[in-house]
Order: structure tokens, then sequence, then C-alpha cells
């Protein structure tokens, strides 16, 4: 009888319908917005060939003859270039600094490089601005995650939605370098507030069952702005354009806020009865359900939500009780690397592709369209390896791919970039395949804490990659895929280390966290110091309670690895 069962609110409104569909658009189209605003610095700061400005008398020379005069050639790397950043002075034929530059438009009509000249010993600046950013991404997290519980979402939804809009604007109205990245960190705030809360509000309305295929079709969303990148970029040329394509088709989000939804679950939770009764009922409506079912239900729901819940154990507990027992921390530790070497790698790739040579716009395009595979492959092949199988091949795979890149130059300059795009395609799976892993490792007790500190940990990673491309000007082009190489092998090999999470039943307490060796160890409730010495009627009764436990427990860490498989845009994601 239903009044026995647990109600769950899908089964009042549908699993998915119309209603959750409005949700789903609004999610799905941040998360395209998403990718644009993280990876825009590729296509607003590309790497530009520069050489020391000319004196107007020289005016009349063109580029080769001006090159030839004052430009000093370097060997670099055993072929002779024009020097960048010095030139000579024509009076005394003594080599001297630049102090302005003109830049080869060949590929790129206008950027910020050349906008605030972010060349020679300002050309770390440019690495500075995408670090900003991905610092504006750990704020979004902090500020917004903590607000959306107390405001509800849509309110979160409507603060940081205003942030995007205001800041992205005003970005196109620079008139310095600092003002850029300073508003650009707004922008990061805004994104990230407005994506993760709205894919929090997705997986609250739709159910259960479809919560798999909605967090792969949010990646799906995000790989599909990238691609538009790409597209925009090629066609425009132009920083100040591209900049604005993206604002004012963000101009859609202002009309797709006025329909969305608060999240009924929220207003539950918060025993908002009376608001969520009425979008309950409207749900049920527009998906077709039944109204006196429905009626019934919601009744019985409100019940369980107006009861005095005693205070929960999940508040007790922090990121420290990860690191106290021994088993805990080493998979802690191992889980938190896995993250930073990721998401380090994920960005590195994606924001330095116009280092690989050839041309920039196809091997950023190829870059973004091999997510497209990586997302699909990675749910297969949790569901075919497991967990662990999967997300270590996918890492040493894609490392051995970064470290073959390096042998390959000049007429085998497409195997490189063929490598490369490898290696792209594994970091982009494996990134998948984590945030599920993730989500089982940790017991039911601090799985958001686990995660959530994860997520965070992958964010200096984020921060950090963008200076790697400062660490190849200052070596050698082939030492960031060194790098690259060495961390995914590194991190692959570390993940063995970890217990396969497929099949097995997820521990609820830190307790049975430490005890737990996978599917094919005892059961949690079975290795705890309590099932020792027990009677044959104690563990009979002990039986029963290890099946109810484990029909919660799967439903928990089903949940929450569902929940988690597609939240990079919460993570931050990426986040």
């Amino acid at each position: 009888m239903i009044k026995e069962e647990k109600i769950e609110l899908t089964t009042i409104i549908g699993a998915y319908g119309p209603f959750q569909r409005v949700v789903f658009l609004f999610a799905i189209t941040i998360s395209m917005f998403g990718a644009y605003h993280n990876l825009i610095i590729t296509a607003v700061a590309p790497k530009i060939d520069h050489w020391c400005a000319r004196p107007p008398d020289y005016d009349n020379m063109t580029d080769e003859e001006w090159k030839e005069l004052a430009i000093p050639k370097e060997n670099i790397l055993g072929e002779e270039r024009y020097s960048q950043c010095r030139m000579y002075n024509i009076s005394t034929n003594a080599t001297v600094s630049c102090n302005s530059w003109e830049y080869d438009h060949s590929h790129y009509r206008s950027t910020i490089v050349d906008e605030w000249d972010l060349v020679c010993s300002r050309s770390w600046l440019v690495s500075l601005s995408q670090s900003v950013y991905m610092a504006g991404y750990m704020t979004s997290m902090i500020i917004f995650g903590q607000l959306s519980d107390r405001v509800g979402r849509r309110m979160v939804i409507c603060i940081a939605l205003t942030i995007l809009l205001t800041a992205g604007f005003s970005t196109l109205l620079s008139q310095s370098f600092v003002t850029f990245i300073t508003l650009r960190y707004f922008v990061s705030l805004g994104v990230s507030g407005v994506g993760a809360t709205s894919f929090v509000l997705l997986m609250e309305v739709v159910g259960p069952a479809k919560r798999s295929f909605f967090g792969l079709a949010y990646e799906f969303g995000w790989a599909t702005g990238y691609l538009v990148l790409a597209l925009v970029a090629y066609i425009i040329k132009s920083w100040f354009y591209v900049q604005l394509v993206a604002m004012v088709a963000a101009l859609i989000l202002v009309v797709g806020y006025w329909v969305l939804p608060e999240s009924p679950r929220w207003l539950m939770a918060n025993k908002k009865f009376s608001r969520a009764r009425k979008i309950i009922m409207n749900a049920v409506e527009r998906n077709e359900m039944d109204k006196e079912d429905a009626e019934l239900k919601f009744e019985l729901l409100k019940k369980e939500f107006d009861k005095e819940q005693p205070k929960s154990v999940f508040s007790k507990v922090t990121v420290f009780d990860l690191l106290k027992m021994p088993v805990l921390r080493k998979r802690t530790l191992i889980v938190y690397f896995c993250w930073f070497v990721n998401s380090f790698t994920y960005y590195a790739m994606s924001l330095n592709t116009n280092d690989l040579g050839g041309n920039p716009y196809i091997n950023f395009a190829i870059a973004g369209a091999v997510e497209f595979p990586a997302y699909a492959i990675s749910i297969l092949m949790i569901q075919k390896m497991g967990r662990r199988w999967s997300q270590s091949g996918c890492m040493l795979l894609a490392g051995l791919a970064c470290v073959v890149t390096i042998f390959f130059s000049g007429s085998t300059l497409w195997l490189k970039i063929t490598f490369a795009m490898v290696g792209k395609f594994l970091i982009t799976a494996s990134y998948g395949i984590l945030y599920v892993y993730s989500a089982e490792i940790y017991p039911t007790v601090v799985r958001n804490v686990g995660v959530g500190s994860s997520s965070t940990i992958a964010r200096f990673g984020a921060i950090i990659a963008p200076f790697v491309k400062e660490l190849g000007h200052a070596t050698h082009p082939s030492v960031p895929f060194g790098v690259y190489g060495a961390i995914c092998i590194t991190s692959g090999l570390t993940v063995l280390l970890l217990p396969e999470t497929r099949g097995a039943l997820l521990p609820d307490t830190l307790a049975e966290g430490e005890a737990f060796r996978g599917p094919s160890s005892p059961s949690p409730k079975k290795s705890s110091k309590e099932a020792k010495g027990t009677s044959k009627k104690e563990r009979e009764d002990s039986s029963r309670e290890e099946d109810t436990s484990k029909r919660e427990s799967a439903s928990k860490g089903e949940d929450a690895s569902k929940r988690e498989e597609g939240s990079k845009a919460e993570e931050s994601s990426r986040a």
C-alpha cells in the first residue's frame, strides 16, 4: 500500500516530461556557456608571432624588409628565427629590448595579446588571467553551494546570472588588462554559480533511473560549447566579437529563468509546503499524471518532511575524518591526486592547442570533438570493465600518448597532433569515470565531503594548468607533454591501490569504509567489530538488518554516483 512505502517526489510528478524538459534545456544551455567561457582565453589570447615595431620613419618598408634590417636572428631548437623581443639599435647596431610590437594577423585580426602587448616579459599575464578565472570557479563553489541550500535554487540562479551578464558585458568595455582579468573573475563566479545550481536542480526533479542519462547529456552540452567556440573564433577572429557573441547569446538564459521552477524537493525539505504543492501540481498537470493519486501522495510526502528529523550524523563529519584512519587516508590522498592530475592535464591540453603547431582552429575543434565519444565510452567502460581498471587504463594510456608526442615534429607533425588528441580523448574519459568512482569510494557519511573536497583539489590543478605554457617557453616545447605523461602514468598506477566498487555494497560509516575491500570482500556490516562473537539468533537478526542496509546503502550509492556522474560544472566541474 502507498502509506507503507517511502514516497519519492518523482513518483508524483513523473520521472521525466515537459516539466523537467524546461530545467534540462536551461541546464544544458548553461553547460555550453560554461565551456565557452572556460576556454575562451584560447581564442582571445592565442599564440601569435610578433616583433619589435618600426619607427614612423620606416613605415614604407614591408615586414620582411624591416625584419631583415632591424631584427636579429636567434637559434631556437636548431632553427634560426627572427627575435620576438629584441631589435638592433640602428644608430649603434647594438641589440636592445622592444618597447612596442607589431603582430602577425594572418590567423587573428584582434586579440587581447596585441591589445595590451602581452608578449615577451608580459606573456605570463595571459596565464595569470586564466588562473584568476579558475579561482572564481573555486570561490563560486564555496559561496553559491551554501547559499542555494539557504535561499533556494532559483534565487541563486538569479543572483549568479545577474553577475554573469553584468561582468560579461562590462568585459567588452575594458580599458586595461587589470580591469579585464578582474571582470573575468566575476564572469567565472557567475557562470559556475548558474551551472552548478541548475545541475543540482535538474538532478532534483528527474527520476533516479534518469539521472545517469542526464548527467551524460550535461557533459554533451559542455562538448557542444567547446565546438561552438572553435567555430565562432574561426569565423570572427576578433576577441571583442567572440566575447560579444557569448554575451548576446546568454540573454536567452534570462528568458529561460522566467519559466524555470523552484526545486520542489528543496521547498519540501524547508517545509514551504504551499509553494511546493503549487509547483508539484503544475508538474503533474504538464506531465499528464493522475491528479487524485498525486494529491494523496503529496499529503503522505508532506507528512514525511513535516516530521522532526533528528540531528544527522552527516553534520558531524569533516574532511579531517577522512585523514584520521589509515586506509581511508591512503585512498583519499590517491583520489585527491587523481582529481588534481585530471583537472591539470585536461585544462593544460585544452588551453595549449595553439602550441601543437599546424592550424590552431582545427586543433582546437578536434580537441572539442573528441569529448563526445569520450563521455559516451566512459559510461560503457565502467559498466563492462569496472571503475578501477577503467580509470587506471585511461590514465596510463593518456600518459603514454602524451609521452609519444615528444618524438614527433617537423614532417611528422600530424603524428604529434594525433597522439596529443588521443591523450585528450583519454583524459576526458578518465575525468568522466572519476566522478562516479570517487563518489563510490567514500563512505556515505562523508561522501559529499569527500567528493566536494576532491573537486576543490581539482580547482588547484586548473589554476596551475595555464602556466605549463610558460614552462615550455622557458625550457623546451616538449617538456609540458613530458609532465603530462609522467603525472598521468603515476596517477594511473596509484589507482590500482584502490578497491573496485562496481557491484559492491557501498560502506555507510567510517568504520565500514576502513574495512571496505571491494565486491569480493565481506559485507561492511559483517566486517565491523560488532559482528564478532554473535549468537545464532543475533546473526539471524544481523542478517535481516544487513539486507535492509544493503537496500538503503545501494540506493544511496546509486543516487550519489549518478548525481556526481555529470557534475563537472558543479565542481567544476569541472568543474
